[in-house]
């Protein structure tokens, strides 16, 4: 069955665990944006940026990540959009990286232009590789110190049954074969007070790292933290796939990474993609045939 699993999950997310100090995507929204700026070496300016529309942008002047900012953002704004860019900077480094608003919507879209030659000043900088000691006696340091996957598992599933009243379960074996690339199935009970209560099955075949990033999700989108617009079916079930990209804002994700790293695993990429029912993905290649 380990072998079947590891078909499910990228090559790049078997290797997550190879240097667990290395800085991710999570840490440009978990630290201090102070810290964050520090650690980067990062430092930001107002500029006018000339192209209608565009927010900010982040470029590499004299061997230094510097984010330029459109004039007249808000502290919020500013706040959101130096995370946003270093965050994608440090999933994917570049040369220049620009930073728009969300079409129709209320966040911002982060792209990495085909041309840099008008804004690039060179290489850009290595990602740090141990920030660890950013995180000690703070709010998101491993409060029992870093632990193995397994135990931060058992933890995990000891705190939603303690604190969240809830459960957590392997999917029943006879109910394999699971649709393509499904992970968990996730729903919430409610109790008098409106209060939620976490219900998660899980495929038992996959890593344990994976495993815990994936029910660190799954507890988050149960007791309702944002989830980019998704709604469950008609039943309140959430599909929830191994298929996973970085953290990039507040949200499940955002929730899920720091509850497995509260717990003592440096959590991977944790935005895990949310399925459409079974049943309406079976009608879409269905009609597509």
């Amino acid at each position: 069955m380990q072998n079947r699993a590891l078909g499910l999950v990228p090559e790049e997310g078997r290797d997550q665990d190879w240097a667990a100090g290395r800085m991710r995507a999570h840490d440009a929204w978990a630290l201090e944006l102070s810290v964050l700026m520090d650690t980067m070496n990062a430092r930001a300016v107002a500029i006018d940026l000339g192209q209608q529309g565009m927010q900010a942008a982040l470029t590499v002047v004299s061997g230094r990540l510097c984010v330029l900012l459109r004039p007249g953002l808000s502290e919020q704004e500013t706040a959101v959009t130096i995370r946003s860019l270093l965050g994608r900077y440090i999933h994917r480094p570049a040369s220049l990286l620009t930073l728009w608003p969300e079409t129709g919507g209320q966040g911002v879209v982060v792209k990495e232009p085909d041309d840099a030659s008008d804004w690039g000043q060179g290489d850009p900088p290595e990602v740090p590789a141990d920030v660890l000691p950013l995180y000690e006696a703070g709010n998101w340091a491993p409060k029992d110190g870093w632990r193995s996957d397994d135990e931060v598992w058992e933890n995990l599933k000891q705190f939603t049954a303690d604190h969240l009243k809830g459960v957590v379960e392997y999917i029943p074996e006879d109910m394999y074969p699971l649709p393509d690339g499904l992970g968990a199935v996730v729903a919430a009970g409610y109790d008098g007070e409106g209060l939620a209560h976490p219900l998660v099955f899980l495929r038992g075949d996959l890593p344990a790292g994976l495993r815990v990033d994936l029910l660190g999700f799954s507890l988050a989108l149960a007791v309702g933290a944002d989830r980019g617009g998704r709604e469950p079916d008609e039943n309140g079930i959430f599909y929830v796939g191994t298929d996973a990209g970085p953290v990039d804002g507040p949200g499940a994700a955002l929730l899920g990474a720091l509850m497995v790293q509260r717990l003592g695993r440096r959590p991977g990429d944790c935005d895990f993609r949310l399925l459409d029912p079974p049943e309406e993905a079976g009608r879409g290649q269905e009609s597509a045939a």
